[in-house]
């Protein structure tokens, strides 16, 4: 009996040890990936106004009043080289062909008509005092132009960041005048249930509710204030703000 209790305790002593190291108090699954493991999520991350700002100024540079400062550049630069070839078109060659040299010769006379061939070419003598001015004209014509696109790149630029942070604190004001709104109509509220219970005059009712409704017009003239930016901004980039900041 003494060694079938032994047996009997070493089997119990394995059963335990089996059960503790037994796989399903792990579970797995399909991939390696335990049940416990923590599984990533992505999530979208909105722009910060440093990023929301050049996509902006990008988008501003690229509308067509950017765009017509440029090729205004582009007739400059086809006037200068016009005017680098203007000497061409002043330029006259004349050439003459003398067809009696060709005439059968008398045996009396024996004479010949020279010269054959004549060539001539005309330059005029303004050319060299007129071209050059005209060449510096043109190419200061060509570097205005350039200061011109770059300065109106510029004011883009202020124009559009100007105008979002108008739209930003705009959007701040309207925040602030909601919690306003929102506790005169609460104080509104009360004095309603106070008029009706006859515990408050009709004056006191007719002070809350102007103070309540001059509240909701300074809320609607922000909004329309903001909306107002907002289209100018979608004026300026071509696209949504929406498709900017979200």
């Amino acid at each position: 009996m003494h060694v079938l209790s032994r047996i009997a305790g070493s089997f119990t002593l394995l059963l335990l040890i089996f059960l503790s190291g037994s796989p399903a108090s792990a579970q797995h699954i399909p991939g390696g990936r335990h049940k416990n493991d923590s599984v990533p999520v992505f999530r979208h991350t909105p722009p910060n106004d440093t990023m929301i700002e050049s996509r902006l100024v990008t988008l501003a540079l690229e509308g067509p009043r950017y765009e017509a400062s440029g090729h205004q550049m582009n007739v400059t630069k086809s006037n200068l080289s016009k005017a680098k070839r203007s000497w061409l078109n002043l330029l006259s060659i004349s050439a003459n062909y003398n067809d009696q040299t060709f005439a059968k010769q008398t045996a009396a006379t024996g004479a010949y008509v020279y010269p054959k061939y004549f060539f001539g070419l005309t330059i005029p003598i303004g050319l060299f005092f007129s071209m050059g001015p005209d060449i510096r004209g043109a190419r200061e014509n060509v570097e205005i132009s350039r200061n011109n696109r770059e300065q109106l790149a510029r004011t883009i630029r202020t124009e559009v960041l100007g105008k979002y942070k108008q739209y930003k604190n705009f959007g701040d004001l309207i925040l602030l005048q909601n919690t306003i709104v929102i506790d005169q109509q609460a104080a509104l509220t009360q004095i309603e249930k106070k008029f009706r219970d006859g515990t408050t005059s009709i004056d006191s009712y007719n002070l809350a509710n102007k103070s309540y409704s001059d509240e909701r017009v300074k809320m609607l003239n922000l909004q329309l204030s903001q909306d107002l930016i907002r289209l100018d901004i979608e004026q300026m980039i071509g696209v949504s703000l929406d498709a900017v900041t979200r």
